[in-house]
Parts: structure tokens; C-alpha cells; sequence
């Protein structure tokens, strides 16, 4: 059966030819949606969302050799089938949002951190006032990026770069490579 995105074509020719490529690659079309989707209801929903896409470039495909034109097919299907997954993710609920954050720390992990914290505070001292300060304000302080630029008297865009920088300075003073928040 036809896509009804096919029958609502007003041009009899170019009824004709998506009517002949849809009949043609129609199997090439879904196995390619299924290898992404896998839920055979949404890949029938998918399969009219390609045709679709390809009637807008009609013209563009009736000049097409043979082969350019299956790997067009091929990319439009992957293409929409790869947009549908990534706007299935936007669609996640703040519930579920909350329930895929990170579990609590384990023990392990708290150790760690603790040693970590033992550790910066030996070489604090060492570390230069301006490392001191970012490191401080961000993870101790909670302050925004902007609030640090403000005090810095530099650009909110660098204050990243400078914590990135701040945190190097504390790992390599410290000996080895420890995690920051």
C-alpha cells in the first residue's frame, strides 16, 4: 500500500516516479530504519517521515544516476531515523531525568574523595593566590561564573578555561591526578 504523502501528489509524473521509488526501495528504506529503531511500529511511522523528506527533493532525484541515488536513500533513512532517536532523548521527563543522576557515592568513592581533600589541603598553601581563589570560589563558595569573572575582573567566557587551568595547577602540585567536582 501506498504512503498517502505518495496519492496527495498533484503532478501525475511525479506521482508516478515516487510511486515507482517507493515500490523499488521500500525494503532498502525499512531495513536500514530497522537497524537504528528496532520497534517495528515506529519504523512504519519513520518509513512515511523518509518518504516525505525524499518528496521534497523530487527534483533533485529525478537527475540522479542510479547509484548516487540509493545512497541518497540510504543517508535520508539513516538521517531520520538517527533524528528520531535524538528527539526521543530531548522528550525525557525531569522525573526521569532525576532518577538517571548519579547514585549516592559509595564508600570507596567517599574515601577517595576524602584523601583527595587531605591531599589539597597540604600543598593549598603552595598553590598561587589566584588558583587559590578560583578553586575556592567555585567548589567551596558555589559561586557562578560570572560572579568569579566579576571578581576577576575578566570575561565570564575565560572563567572556564582559567578553572580548567586552576585544577590542573592543584592536581600537578599534589603529585597525581584527582577528580574535582
Amino acid at each position: 500500500m501506498l504512503p498517502l504523502v505518495i496519492m496527495a501528489i498533484e503532478d501525475e509524473d511525479d506521482k508516478a516516479f515516487m510511486t515507482w521509488l517507493y515500490l523499488q526501495y521500500r525494503r532498502l528504506i525499512y531495513s536500514e530504519v530497522r537497524k537504528i529503531i528496532g520497534n517495528t511500529d515506529e519504523v512504519e511511522d519513520l518509513l512515511q517521515s523518509v518518504v516525505e523528506k525524499l518528496i521534497e527533493k523530487l527534483s533533485l532525484l529525478r537527475g540522479m544516476e542510479q547509484n548516487k541515488l540509493v545512497n541518497y536513500i540510504i543517508s535520508t533513512a539513516k538521517n531520520t531515523a538517527y533524528n528520531s532517536l535524538r528527539g526521543k532523548d530531548r522528550g525525557i521527563l525531569w522525573e526521569e531525568q532525576e532518577a538517571l543522576a548519579d547514585p549516592a557515592p559509595t564508600p570507596e568513592d567517599q574515601i577517595i574523595a576524602q584523601e583527595d581533600l587531605y591531599r589539597l589541603a597540604h600543598v593549598w598553601g603552595n598553590l598561587d593566590e589566584r588558583t587559590q581563589y578560583l578553586l575556592s570560589a567555585k567548589y567551596i563558595l558555589k559561586k557562578s561564573g560570572k560572579e568569579i569573572a566579576g571578581n576577576l575582573n575578566m570575561p565570564s567566557d575565560n572563567v572556564r578555561t582559567a578553572l580548567v587551568r586552576a585544577k590542573r595547577t592543584a592536581r600537578e602540585a599534589m603529585g597525581q591526578r584527582v577528580s574535582f567536582p
